[in-house]
């Protein structure tokens, strides 16, 4: 399984200055190619870190907010090859797809008709896809409808997502025997969560969770400039686990050795 990461960035601050980039990132298994998340930028990170949209065959969104959807409509135009075949899957929540209490139409029914499949998720629901199995999980956030997930694929290889939100007693059963887990985690320790994960919340379910690896990621502002490294550091020396910060454009192989792609000028 193989990760590319098109933006590390989250929180409106990291989205309007675009220190991070915000563009997702992409899961590729032996046949399932899913975007994750795809936020501003997606389509000029994935041009920048040399991805091909066209080749992906689904999409996760995890909730109604503008810096986990707003390129979803062109990354769907682009896995269609414009719109013009019937092609792959959408995997989000009830918000987006219902847009309850929402203003606009976040997927319109012109983008949802040339997708092979739509699915709505809430927590514990499942589905199988090009041989993987994606579990949703629940967070604690303030779209209340968000999820995370659970991948596994053919290889039994899991791999998971918390998404937003604040750590809960029992976040970690979801996650356990995960090989890696990729947490937003917008704040550093002894910072208020306002609904979002810090790095000392982070700790504890990493701890409780024990994965081969961890990842940080979604990093707000005060998680730039060193921040999220030293961070992950601390968590490291604290759990005993592998735990890394993400930048722009890093691409990891889960099983093999972290590598990094050219990295953005922003990260």
């Amino acid at each position: 399984m193989k990760l590319t990461f098109l933006g590390t960035g989250g929180g409106r601050h990291v989205v309007i200055s675009q220190l991070r980039a915000t563009g997702g990132f992409i899961v590729e298994g032996v046949q399932l190619k899913m975007h994750v998340d795809p936020g501003p930028g997606a389509l000029v990170r994935a041009r920048e870190f040399k991805k091909d949209l066209k080749k992906n065959n689904a999409i996760f969104v995890s909730h109604a907010h503008p810096d986990h959807y707003t390129d979803l409509e062109m990354v769907i135009e682009a896995m269609t090859l414009g719109a013009k075949k019937k092609r792959g899957t959408l995997i989000t929540s009830e918000s987006v797809l219902n847009n309850k209490g929402s203003d606009r139409t976040i997927v319109p029914k012109y983008h949802l008709d040339v997708l092979e499949s739509y699915h709505s998720l809430k927590p514990d629901e499942e589905i199988e896809i090009l041989g993987a199995k994606i579990k949703a999980t629940k967070c604690k956030h303030s779209e209340e409808k968000c999820i995370g997930f659970v991948l596994t694929d053919e290889n039994g290889e899991k791999l998971g997502y918390t998404s937003d939100g604040e750590y809960y007693p029992g976040q970690e059963n979801y996650f356990e025997g995960c090989n890696c887990l990729i947490i937003n985690c917008l704040r550093p320790r002894n910072t208020p969560n306002y609904g979002h994960m810090t790095s000392d919340n982070a700790r504890t379910l990493i701890e409780k969770a024990n994965p081969n690896l961890a990842i940080l990621q979604h990093l707000g502002m005060k998680m730039l400039f060193g921040v999220a490294e030293r961070e992950a550091k601390w968590i490291e020396k604290e759990t005993g686990i592998k735990t890394i910060a993400a930048t722009d454009g890093m691409v990891i192989e889960l099983g093999g050795k972290e590598k990094k792609a050219t990295q953005s000028k922003l990260s």
